[in-house]
């Protein structure tokens, strides 16, 4: 009788270690396939802006891709939680914005230390 429990108790373990397992690694792979799915959809915004900027007369800025990645992660939230609303693209507008500008400035502090480099090894 004690062995047949401890055959139950060590087939039991073994199960949930194998439904543990198999739910870890769906779950990283789900992840893995959202972050595909982001990053394709961010290519695809980024490709559509480039042509429609093409299309304008005049100097156009294409925001970076960071900032598209960010904003189709952000839109897939809202999407995935059930709360897009006026108000959170909204809001999601003005961090990406922020974003845009963040990385706008960066770029430009890289140029002017370049030239103060430059300027100051002569």
């Amino acid at each position: 009788m004690d062995s047949a429990v401890a055959g139950l108790i060590g087939a039991a373990i073994g199960a949930g270690g194998s439904v543990v397992t198999v739910w870890i690694q769906a779950h990283y792979q789900a992840k893995r396939e959202r972050a595909k799915a982001v990053l394709d959809f961010a290519i695809r915004h980024r490709s559509e802006a480039f042509e429609y900027a093409d299309k304008i007369a005049g100097p156009v800025a294409v925001t970076p891709l960071a900032a598209h990645v960010h904003y189709q992660q952000g839109l897939l939230n809202l999407i995935e939680t059930n709360s897009l609303t006026a108000e959170s693209l909204e809001k999601l507008h003005l961090e990406n914005d922020a974003i845009s500008q963040s990385i706008q400035d960066a770029k430009q502090a890289r140029v002017v230390k370049k030239v103060m480099d430059k300027h100051n090894n002569r």
